[in-house]
């Protein structure tokens, strides 16, 4: 029974925090409300790895303009949550 409620407690953040990874990525819109909503549930989770490795790079010439971000902070947080929940879960199952 914890362990159920421990996968879903982590199964949301990594949801959440691939969306952002997603959503990020494809450069969409944070004046929609989806987009927005995701970003700010996400960016607890998503923060202490952000300085990792400083801030997004983006380069741009004349007459470009980059909205995409591929977002190593938010991969490796997915990566941590879950081998933390994963840690956690076994660690119940141990007691």
């Amino acid at each position: 029974m914890v362990a159920a409620f421990v996968y879903l407690v982590f199964g949301i953040v990594e949801l959440l925090l691939i969306a952002r990874f997603v959503l990020l990525l494809i450069g969409a819109n944070t004046a929609s409300s989806l987009v927005s909503w995701v970003y700010t549930w996400s960016g607890p989770f998503a923060s202490p790895f952000s300085s990792i490795f400083g801030q997004h790079a983006i380069t741009t010439g004349p007459g470009v303009v980059v909205q995409s971000i591929f977002d190593w902070p938010t991969l490796i947080a997915v990566v941590v949550y879950g081998v933390i929940g994963a840690l956690l879960v076994r660690l119940l199952a141990n007691l």
